[in-house]
């Protein structure tokens, strides 16, 4: 039997990764084996998303349980999937209006909402490690927590098997690929950076063709031009985020009041009828657990092979997203093709500011907490020091409080 333990199971957003578990084929001949247990605070809710996931699965012959005792839900547990908000996402709210206010980008993985929420998850990410360890000390951990890296490098801190996971990489990759009508399967590719802070420097197909230098010598059209701007300035394609650093991307306000609305609404319909997928969880993509989370747990279990990216740390206590290959309990890391161009400097640069919000969680003081948000290249210089004071304020009060370990909503 197999057993896999879901924290922040209780959210409505778990819908999705138990859709994800059901349209599985590589798993579908092994649930039979599985035994999931959903842990959360939230009973209502957690009893709805069980009631869900025992009709998704129980043709399977799949075993659904649902506690809210986080150490029984670690018990014997073989695969832990962490999609824990400590705070819920009000806490991320309360985030995402703190960088709206220093006129910054409004997300939880950078700049200064990133670090304020790293800032606010640390205890209790490191009781969940330090429980995780000494109570199911073999699991192998699936962190889903923003700031991903992070928070994965506090994880592994305290010695337990864990690997951060974001589908953003490959999602990139799928999306030059599409624009060019290649199928994504068919390319050579590397990846290198930090949780959405990284590029694609190799993109070729099996015949050796060079699919960078294509878009910059061919005719761009309206799908590729962006394609062949980024590799003429970086040598490299870059993620989503690239925008908010170079500033071709609007300041947000972030869209935690919106997310809360919907989770709402959603918990409601699965309340009413929890056999029902509620309709409302399709205005929110989460390709995340059917790209990423249940592709990695089924290679772990050894249902089959998982080559994309994970977070994980390969030297020193940075976790750099890196290629993988994923079969049982071994991981290979795919060393990138070397590569040169611009995007190098970026990268340093990254390193760099992840460096300095490692120093400042371990030793947080206002200057170190500015240090960071210095490097981070988001925060408006004039308002560095209000921005570090808040956050130091943020911890020191989480400090003195003593505040426990226990279970928020999912992302």
């Amino acid at each position: 039997m197999t057993r896999v333990s879901v924290l922040g199971g209780s959210s409505p957003f778990t819908v999705a990764l138990v859709d994800a578990i059901e349209a599985s084929e590589a798993l579908s001949h092994q649930l039979h084996k599985w035994e999931i247990v959903l842990q959360g605070r939230h009973v209502q809710n957690l009893d709805a998303v069980a009631h869900y996931a025992r009709h998704r699965l129980g043709g399977f012959g799949t075993s659904v349980k649902s506690t809210t005792d986080l150490d029984a839900a670690l018990t014997d547990a073989e695969i832990v999937i962490v999609q824990t908000r400590f705070g819920g996402l009000e806490a991320r709210a309360s985030d995402e209006l703190f960088a709206s206010e220093l006129g910054c980008i409004a997300d939880e993985t950078l700049g200064p909402c990133g670090l304020l929420s790293a800032f606010r998850q640390m205890r209790p990410v490191d009781d969940l490690a330090i429980r995780v360890k000494t109570i199911c000390p073999g699991a192998f951990v699936v962190n889903m927590i923003n700031p991903l890296s992070l928070t994965t490098a506090m994880m592994l801190r305290r010695g337990v098997t864990a690997v951060g996971i974001c589908e953003l990489p490959h999602a990139t990759l799928q999306a030059f690929a599409g624009a060019l009508r290649i199928d994504p399967s068919e390319l050579y590719w590397s990846y290198e950076g930090l949780n959405h802070r990284g590029f694609i420097p190799v993109a070729r197909t099996r015949d050796g063709e060079d699919l960078l230098q294509r878009v910059v010598r061919s005719a761009p059209d309206a799908a590729t031009q962006m394609y062949r701007d980024d590799v003429l300035r970086l040598g490299a394609i870059p993620t989503k985020y690239f925008a908010v650093f170079d500033g071709r991307s609007s300041h947000g306000k972030g869209r935690a009041v919106a997310l809360m609305s919907l989770r709402d609404a959603i918990a409601r319909d699965l309340i009413a009828n929890p056999t029902q997928c509620p309709a409302q969880i399709a205005n929110r993509d989460m390709p995340w657990y059917a790209q990423a989370v249940v592709p990695l747990v089924a290679a772990r279990v050894g249902a089959q092979r998982y080559d994309a990216t994970i977070n994980v740390a390969v030297d020193g206590p940075l976790v750099h997203e890196r290629r993988a290959r994923v079969f049982g309990d071994r991981i290979d890391i795919l060393d990138p093709a070397p590569a040169d161009g611009p995007f190098r400097d970026w990268l340093a640069a990254f390193e760099h500011h992840e460096r300095l919000c490692l120093a400042a969680l371990d030793d947080p003081t206002p200057y170190t907490i500015g240090a960071a948000l210095e490097a981070d290249q988001i925060t408006p210089c004039d308002n560095v020091r209000n921005a570090a004071a808040r956050i130091f304020r943020t911890w020191r009060n989480a400090a003195n409080n003593g505040q426990p370990c226990e279970t928020g909503n999912v992302q």
